[in-house]
């Protein structure tokens, strides 16, 4: 059996159930029962059980990062467990210079931008998530007065077509800040920049965002 079909196993029997799918509900333990680092070294020396359970912690961050980067449905289930499939691949050469959380954001990144581009797929994904405070970021206080607000869906239908309109590089630094709420330190992790090249990004990015959906400054 090959390496690739060992992830694929790994990825639809873990807890005996599809985990990466539109319709799936993975409960997650509260305290892991071991360590990350400690699940890595055995999917190293080949335990599919031990992968599957990575697969199990991270399938709904992985599946957050790709929907909302890839947009169409359809795509979504593809691209995610292509994920986990080149993370199986790769998995001997992670040494954990960088969190394992941290190297899966950056294979779901950088897969989700390769496939899309053989894919060429419309729609970015659901903006629509009531967590995300990127619209309220771009509107100013002044703005925000009961005569100047728009009604939400409208806003945050708009808002998604513009983060969709948004450069490439440009676009992941808003899915990763504003969408899985990560730092911008851990940004620059993911994406191997510097913090400060990720500022110029999101500054840019809510910029052109402010401009698109006429926001005031």
């Amino acid at each position: 059996m090959g390496r690739s079909e060992a992830a694929r196993i790994a990825i639809r029997q873990c807890g005996g159930c599809e985990i990466i799918s539109t319709d799936s509900k993975v409960p997650g333990p509260l305290v892991w029962e071991e360590a990350d680092a400690e699940l890595v070294a055995k999917a190293q020396a080949g335990d599919v059980g031990a992968f599957g359970e990575l697969v199990c912690r991270y399938s709904r961050t992985v599946y957050g990062v790709v929907s909302r980067m890839a947009g169409n449905p359809d795509d979504v289930d593809d691209i995610a467990q292509e994920v986990f499939v080149r993370a199986y691949r790769s998995i001997g050469s992670f040494r954990g210079d960088a969190e394992f959380s941290t190297w899966v954001y950056r294979i779901a990144v950088n897969t989700t931008i390769k496939l899309m581009k053989k894919i060429k797929s419309g729609q970015a994904g659901s903006i629509d998530d009531p967590a995300v405070g990127l619209s309220d970021a771009l509107v100013s206080s002044e703005s925000q007065q009961p005569d100047r607000i728009v009604e939400r869906k409208a806003r945050n239908e708009a808002l998604r077509k513009a983060v969709d309109g948004l450069p490439e590089k440009h676009r992941t630094v808003v899915v990763l800040h504003y969408f899985e709420n990560l730092a911008c330190d851990e940004i620059a992790k993911v994406l191997g920049c510097s913090v400060g090249t990720i500022w110029s990004r999101l500054h840019y990015a809510c910029k052109k965002l402010q401009t698109s959906l006429g926001c005031e400054p």
